[in-house]
């Protein structure tokens, strides 16, 4: 018979896609169970394990997360038999409290890294900028330079011309 546990995901895993992959790995794995946004700045998630190796890819899978997705990160996983079975429909299925304002404060993550994205091109550009006048620079110093050898091949030429 299955238990259910509750896992206490702590870091940065609200609004950068985690409860999805957590639906992907329940899926994937054959885990029933929800996951949810906590206000403490957790995710929870309430799933029935009748195998504890199963729990133990499931809960691996999500530490790998961080390791894979830049925009996340996982400080700890907090496990808790709750000693009772909970029926829960097929998969891991995602609950949202305020649909509307969760889509409003990931659109303003999504804006805070297109800014983010944006700076770095910026700063990217003015380095470009720095480059592009060296190469200028160095390019007036080659024509400089081939004017001056020019110079000095022709008095070559000339004093050559004068010895014969």
């Amino acid at each position: 018979m299955a238990t259910t546990y509750e896992l206490k995901i702590c870091g940065k895993v609200q609004h950068v896609g985690f409860r999805d992959r957590i639906e992907d790995f329940g899926r994937g794995l054959g885990v029933d169970g929800v996951v949810y946004n906590y206000e403490d700045g957790t995710v929870r998630i309430l799933a029935n394990f009748d195998d504890e190796e199963i729990m133990d890819l499931f809960k691996r899978s999500i530490k790998t997360l961080a390791k894979k997705d830049k925009l996340i990160k996982i400080d700890e996983i907090e496990e808790k038999e709750l000693n009772t079975y909970i029926e829960f429909p097929k998969g891991i299925n995602r609950i949202s409290a305020d649909d509307l304002m969760e889509l409003n404060k990931k659109l303003d993550e999504g804006v805070m890294y297109i800014k983010m994205i944006f700076g770095v091109m910026d700063k990217l550009k003015k380095g470009q900028d720095v480059l592009i006048k060296g190469q200028e620079g160095i390019k007036e110093t080659q024509l400089k330079m081939i004017e001056i050898l020019s110079k000095i091949s022709d008095t070559l030429e000339r004093i050559e011309k004068n010895k014969n």
